[in-house]
């Protein structure tokens, strides 16, 4: 496609006659990113987060030596570098002068430019769901080094691996089940026990008659059994079950906890607000039209979110 909206690009605009223009009055999703991510403000090219390690278990004391001592320290950083993105288009002096429209398509170009930029951040977020899955995105080189899900999260220098991968399987009852009942079993970095409860449930939008069936029904999903729904009548997920439609994989499936509600899971850095400019080409005449902002996307805490791929 031309960069530059020249009066070839728009014929019809230079003669009256046209009835209407269309294409350009469609809705746009509620922004979505937000029911995800903790955003903070940064005014930095990039931003660490530093893991930390408390203590591990006491052991016995045998009488008359001397007690053993623990240590804390640091684990792994997360780097989030901060990424500008932008995208502007150009009009010519004659497409705008010889318009016969006040109100067609060239005076929508920066309502078109917001449109672009919102559906952009919206499909960065959802990537770090959609990359989660794969080895090649972590958060840096001082990160634990492994994908966001993964049966293998090193906790540092104590030896111990973390989880936060579910087991392959299609979105069901049983399998909801089975992610709760992981997360309850959700350790720190020392091996501990600590409570992380399962929150809400993301889904693509394939999954979304599915997962109301499975959540909603007060008896058990798509069986004869004259049994309660044990996953609302306890209120499992108390964030019930949320659409985002920028994710790609129609199978795979996302709980979010309690750390990603405490602020401590995905986390996404604002750096800079959107802007627009406008300016004209004194050579050509051109009108040029731009908008920009800065952001990330990243985790602190891995066990914000469990993911699973499908089967």
């Amino acid at each position: 496609m031309p960069a530059t909206v020249t009066s070839g690009n728009w014929q019809k605009s230079l003669w009256p006659g046209v009835d209407g223009w269309y294409n350009d009055t469609y809705n746009s999703w509620a922004t979505e990113y937000t029911d995800l991510y903790t955003t903070r403000q940064s005014d930095r090219q990039f931003e660490q987060t530093v893991g930390m390690s408390l203590l591990g278990r006491a052991s016995i004391k045998a009488e008359g030596n001397p007690l053993q001592y623990d240590d804390t320290q640091q684990t792994y950083v997360n780097q989030y570098d901060m990424q500008v993105r932008a995208l502007g288009t150009i009009i010519t002096l004659e497409a705008y002068k010889y318009n016969q429209y006040t109100l067609d398509a060239l005076s929508k170009r920066p309502k078109a430019l917001a449109a672009s930029m919102r559906h952009t951040k919206e499909e960065a977020g959802a990537d770090v769901l959609n990359n989660g899955f794969s080895g090649s995105f972590t958060m840096g080189s001082g990160s634990d080094g492994v994908a966001l899900f993964s049966a293998s999260h090193p906790s540092g220098p104590y030896g111990d691996n973390r989880d936060n991968l579910l087991t392959a399987a299609d979105l069901a009852e049983t399998t909801l089940e089975d992610a709760c009942i992981k997360i309850h079993g959700a350790v720190d970095p020392r091996g501990l026990q600590v409570k992380i409860m399962p929150h809400c449930l993301v889904i693509p939008r394939q999954l979304s008659f599915l997962a109301a069936r499975i959540l909603q029904s007060d008896l058990q999903n798509d069986t004869a059994n004259n049994a309660k729904n044990i996953l609302k009548s306890q209120s499992s997920l108390p964030g019930g079950h949320k659409i985002n439609h920028y994710l790609t994989d129609s199978d795979a499936w996302f709980v979010t906890t309690s750390v990603n509600e405490a602020g401590e899971g995905l986390v996404h850095y604002d750096n800079w607000a959107m802007e627009f400019g406008m300016d004209n080409e004194f050579d050509t005449f051109n009108m040029k039209v731009k908008a920009f902002e800065a952001y990330d996307f990243g985790w602190d805490d891995f066990q914000g979110v469990y993911g699973n791929q499908g089967a």
